[in-house]
């Protein structure tokens, strides 16, 4: 290593270009001079015609800029290269003179420096400049600006750079954009000095965090790039966004290309007029556009308004589209139309009531951030009104673009947060099941509403349980026992005139017919009973039609579609609810189709049982998850068909057929797991499709069932009203929403005392 002579911090005055107050001022200078030379004949002979005088040398530099004090150097390097150049006969005698010329207050935001080895040209460095920042991938990182502090170190093909222009530029541009990432930064950091100060050619930037983590003096990183690297990257513009934020603010970078087919979510939000009308127009606009395709509904909610609170509750949901050869722009425009041109919303103030409201929440997961619009929505995080129907859509190794976190994370750590009153007097939702004609099922979305009753209303002479008793009642007796029922508890009444037992043979369409319409009709013309929903037990849709057309609410069909292949397009056609039975084979076959084996999906499959709260849940016994996955596989299939119909998710109520191709103890596993029923979730990337049965009402259906007679002993269905009970305390434990009971003062009880044991706030 050649020998040194080091001059450092040599004070003085110049005038360095304008400063920060745009005045051309003598400002404080420190000068380091560092000669390399050989100390060689210096130290044989310990004589200073040998050595460099830095006394001689310090006078030199003090005296000439002492005599300049008036001249304008025009920037640091003026000052830098002019002191090198003094030098030159000190330069003769080394191998190499660098010249270093700082200024730490020509620029209020950070000192700067150039440093020169030729008189001609130079580094510019600019240290510790600091900047309120928008960056990180935690949502804390995102609600709240951090410092960042940055190194700046450049050559410029002009001697003269104005450093504090340099500072003022970027510190600027990183308090006015935003960024996932410090690699991110530290490059389009480069890139904005290459935009904006044409003369510099190469740039080298370091960025540290001096608050990441609390135990270090900060965290980084430091790249370098030449302007011929970044020659090819698109402008760069900044979008304005001051303060800390109750939001999400996001990058401003952004795709610009959107050929192709894309995943867009879309949220929609109705609180005036005839909002189920208005939610399923909005939606029928949408998958009558050329370029769009309605892939995926799911469950319908009610939730609280939020800022301004005086205004009627909100039907919400959300909805996945498959939109090809559009831009978010251009969706965007669409769903406006649909809002004010279709549907003639209008908008009295912000944030109050509507009669649509669509949202676009992701678009892939492009990140665009303009005036008009950002993606992914700012609010949806704070919103679980959009963040559970959002994860029905949505599998949960799902990573929001901008936060680096999975949505169903964000999802939980919501759901365990208290609610801002002040904003919405409570974040739970209310699960609605649209039925036919209008009526609506409710249940609390938490699993905390008292639990319902489905009576059952059989009207065939063949039945295991009933042996037929109410068969061939007249109008009076109808409505007697329908009545009854009432009395006793039942919010719905299922009619059946089509026996399911094992072994059982099917009646005519006709004679089905004969006996379900007559009771449904009479209990319609009775006005005490309109708050009574009907629901038909029946797989044939020439049955269904005429059912709901006389008033029936509500399909309890237990083949989930597989008898009649036109069921669910009239399950569409109508809006009617949908119970999902799942079954095997036909009743005369069913009792021999229970093995259920392990997974036989193929790679490109993947199920979840998920813990809105807690995440995805531990695997059971391989017998018990073999059932439980075999059950909602099958019945996710035909879910997916239903779907591919037209029916809504929303119509859906998912019943896991306790004593349809199960037998005793499988039908025992299944109701002492039945709340992972609710929790089921399968994602296919092959078919890019997510089927969950969150939001999905659970109904379960286990009374008078031949396995609760082999416990206890009982042979005769009428007397085992109280294994029944048993069971549905059971099922009520699990979650279950809905149970189906011959016995009702019996059911009702057990539910009562079931509901105030587990059903608590």
């Amino acid at each position: 290593m050649p020998d040194q002579v080091h001059i450092s911090g040599l004070l003085s005055l110049a005038i360095v270009g304008l400063d920060h107050w745009k005045k051309p001022v003598p400002h404080p200078v420190s000068v380091d001079v560092t000669f390399l030379t050989d100390f060689s004949k210096a130290l044989e002979t310990d004589d200073l015609h040998y050595s460099l005088n830095y006394l001689v040398i310090s006078t030199k530099i003090l005296q000439f800029l002492e005599k300049n004090y008036q001249r304008n150097f025009s920037s640091l390097g003026g000052v830098g290269n002019a002191v090198f150049n003094l030098l030159e006969q000190e330069r003769k005698a080394c191998s190499e003179v660098k010249v270093a010329v700082s200024a730490p207050k020509i620029d209020i935001r950070a000192p700067a420096m150039y440093t020169t080895n030729c008189g001609t040209a130079g580094t510019y460095e600019i240290r510790g400049l600091r900047a309120l920042s928008l960056i990180g991938i935690f949502t804390f990182e995102r609600l709240n600006r951090q410092y960042v502090t940055l190194d700046l170190t450049f050559t410029s093909s002009n001697t003269h750079v104005a450093v504090g222009e340099v500072s003022e530029s970027v510190q600027n541009y990183i308090e006015l954009t935003n960024f996932k990432t410090v690699e991110a930064l530290v490059k389009l950091t480069c890139q904005w000095i290459f935009q904006n100060f044409p003369t510099v050619e190469v740039a080298l930037v370091q960025v540290t965090k001096p608050n990441a983590i609390v135990y270090t003096d900060g965290v980084g990183v430091s790249c370098q790039y030449t302007r011929a690297e970044l020659a090819g990257e698109d402008p760069l513009t900044s979008v304005e966004s001051s303060g800390e934020e109750s939001h999400f603010n996001l990058p401003v970078t952004s795709q610009n290309e959107f050929s192709g087919s894309h995943s867009v979510y879309v949220a929609f939000g109705s609180n005036e007029g005839e909002q189920l009308k208005n939610i399923n127009e909005a939606l029928d606009l949408l998958h009558q556009h050329p370029q769009i395709k309605l892939e995926s509904t799911l469950a319908l909610y009610v939730s609280k308004p939020m800022y301004h609170l005086d205004q009627p509750d909100f039907y919400n949901g959300v909805v996945k589209l498959s939109v090809t050869d559009m831009n978010p722009h251009e969706v965007l425009d669409f769903l406006k139309e649909i809002e004010y041109e279709q549907l003639k919303r209008t908008k009295e103030f912000e944030n109050g009531p509507r009669s649509i409201d669509l949202d676009l929440i992701l678009f892939d997961k492009a990140l665009v951030n303009t005036p008009r619009l950002t993606v992914p929505h700012k609010a949806m995080l704070d919103r679980t009104f959009v963040l559970q129907p959002l994860c029905e859509l949505l599998p949960p190794d799902f990573i929001h673009p901008v936060t680096a976190e999975s949505i169903h994370t964000h999802l939980a750590r919501l759901l365990h947060q208290t609610a801002d009153v002040s904003v919405q007097e409570s974040c739970k939702l209310i699960q609605l099941v649209p039925t036919a004609h209008g009526r609506l099922l409710e249940f609390n979305r938490d699993g905390l509403s008292p639990t319902m009753l489905m009576g059952v209303f059989n009207v065939t002479p063949d039945l295991f349980s009933d042996g037929g008793e109410r068969f061939n009642l007249d109008k009076t007796e109808i409505l007697k026992t329908a009545h009854y029922m009432k009395d006793q508890g039942a919010t719905i009444i299922d009619v059946g005139g089509v026996s399911t037992r094992p072994g059982s043979t099917a009646p005519s369409v006709e004679d089905e017919l004969s006996r379900v319409v007559e009771v449904i009709e009479a209990i319609r013309l009775d006005r005490t009973l309109d708050k009574i929903f009907i629901s038909v037990d029946t797989y044939r849709v020439q049955v269904a039609e005429k059912a709901i057309a006389a008033g029936a609410d509500i399909i309890n069909d237990i083949s989930m579609g597989l008898f009649d292949k036109d069921m669910f397009a009239f399950v569409a056609r109508s809006g009617c609810g949908y119970v999902m039975n799942h079954t095997r084979g036909t009743p005369a076959t069913m009792s021999k189709m229970t093995v259920y084996d392990a997974n036989p999906t193929p790679e490109t499959v993947v199920e979840y049982f998920i813990d809105e709260k807690n995440g995805l849940l531990n695997p059971l016994p391989d017998s018990t998850q073999n059932l439980l996955g075999g059950v909602c596989r099958e019945i996710s299939t035909q879910v997916l068909a239903a779907l591919q119909k037209g029916v809504r998710k929303w119509q859906l109520i998912v019943d896991p057929g306790i004593g349809f191709a199960k037998n005793g103890k499988q039908n025992l596993a299944l109701i002492r797991h039945c709340s992972r029923v609710k929790r089921y979730a399968q994602w296919n990337t092959d078919m890019n499709s997510y089927v969950s049965f969150h939001g999905m009402a659970l109904l379960m259906g286990t009374s008078r069932k031949k396995f609760l007679g082999e416990i206890t002993n009982t042979p005769q269905p009428a007397d085992r009203a109280v294994p029944t009970a048993a069971s549905i305390v059971a099922c009520i434990e699990q979650g279950t929403d809905v149970v189906r009971v011959h016995d009702l003062i019996e059911a009702r009880q057990a539910a009562q005392t079931a509901d105030a044991i587990y059903r608590v706030e």
